[in-house]
């Protein structure tokens, strides 16, 4: 073909047809031109085919990474009330508590209670790593942009309060299982091997009488009501990505 046209250009020069010649390098450029611009109209084209098929991609792994975060959320949400009903029980400050002041307490639910603390959070894997690679950038929704800007932001919210509530713990929480009580009966629960039968009682009602030990426990139950609260904010969000997600794939 350029051979063609280098011929023809030649052949029209040879004969002094000079304007002709013009009129066909003119309408050679303009072909050149128009073959280019199709060249790249097809480049851009396949660029765009390839950058969406890595866009619903990276979507289905988002939102399989969500699901599987919205089931720890669940789960963590449920262990934070189990554990502020009982602190509330040991406190007996429930709505409807018993009118027996001396029901007896077991050492494994005082221990449970006193010592448990749930420090976990979803996990985002998934986002986390597309992050670090700039793959991010290939989600054209602006509102699922948004919404992962919103999630972190719960998340390093939810992640002050549990790191507050844990250093709150660990200082003066448990220093109730150091030095109010014997902790050795409480180990039963987990060792049941050993033999208790010769160590001191302890008497949790009379304990949880002192002023400092029910206002210790009435802080973590304040921020174990705090980190309910945060979580439920997350779980919201992370519920709002996955519909979000799910529409934009219903487009593709």
């Amino acid at each position: 073909m350029i051979k063609l046209f280098r011929n023809t250009r030649k052949n029209l020069l040879a004969e002094g047809k000079t304007t002709k010649y013009l009129k066909y390098a003119i309408g050679e450029i303009i072909l050149v031109v128009i073959g280019i611009l199709i060249a790249l109209s097809i480049n851009n084209w396949n660029q765009n085919r390839k950058e969406a098929i890595e866009e619903k991609a990276i979507l289905k792994t988002l939102l399989q990474n969500l699901n599987a975060a919205k089931k720890q959320s669940e789960a963590l949400i449920s262990e934070e009330e189990t554990l502020k009903i009982s602190l509330i029980r040991l406190l007996g400050i429930d709505a409807n508590p018993s009118k027996k002041n001396d029901t007896i307490i077991p050492d494994s639910i005082f221990k449970t209670t006193v010592w448990d603390l749930q420090s976990d959070q979803p996990t985002f894997n998934a986002y986390n790593n597309l992050k670090n690679t700039n793959k991010l950038s290939l989600i054209k929704s602006k509102k699922i942009n948004e919404k992962f800007t919103d999630l972190e932001f719960y998340l390093n919210r939810l992640n002050d309060v549990l790191e507050d509530r844990l250093s709150v713990h660990q200082i003066r929480v448990d220093n109730i299982l150091e030095n109010d009580i014997n902790f050795i009966p409480l180990v039963k629960s987990s060792v049941p091997t050993i033999n208790i039968e010769y160590e001191p009682q302890n008497n949790y009602n009379q304990l949880l009488k002192v002023k400092r030990i029910r206002n210790l426990l009435g802080m973590k139950l304040d921020f174990t009501q705090d980190a309910i609260d945060h979580r439920i904010n997350l779980d919201k969000e992370i519920k709002d990505l996955i519909t979000l997600i799910e529409l934009e794939l219903n487009k593709k």
